[in-house]
């Protein structure tokens, strides 16, 4: 869930990641829903999980409230996170929006997340000349379900 609008320290999350150069993209493709960047990530709510059933779960960045630290990118045991400069996500309210292509679960059943960030649906996949090419290296080999990188 996005950081709640009344929490006491939105404003300063959003006023930082206002500024901030990078964001980080989610790859949805090759995400196993582990969590490690959400137990990494200093910003509360800034990675949410979703879905629980194996075939349909994933995590998301909330843009909002990103600052770009790549904490998640950094320790991401699959390696499907990437970080992209800010300009080429504008617009975009999270990584759900930013996805390369739409075969995930979650464009079918967009119900998976709450409704308030739901920009994704009928959105043409993410192309931007900038982020594309890291999709492309993402994941070049995964062992097993449970080994990492």
């Amino acid at each position: 869930m996005p950081l709640p609008p009344d929490h006491p320290d939105r404003p300063k999350f959003v006023s930082r990641a206002a500024k901030v150069p990078l964001k980080a993209i989610v790859n949805l493709g090759a995400c196993t829903g582990c969590e490690v960047c959400i137990q990494v990530c200093p910003i509360p709510g800034c990675i949410d999980k979703f879905g629980e059933d194996p075939s349909n779960f994933g995590v998301f960045v909330n843009y909002d409230v990103c600052i770009g630290c790549r904490l998640c990118a950094k320790d991401c045991p699959w390696d499907t996170i990437r970080m992209v400069p800010t300009p080429s996500v504008a617009g975009h309210q999270t990584s759900l929006d930013s996805q390369p292509n739409h075969e995930h679960a979650v464009f079918q059943r967009p119900e998976l997340v709450p409704e308030e960030i739901r920009t994704f649906v009928e959105k043409l996949p993410f192309t931007d000349p900038t982020a594309a090419p890291l999709f492309n290296k993402q994941n070049p080999q995964v062992p097993n379900l449970m080994g990492p990188k």
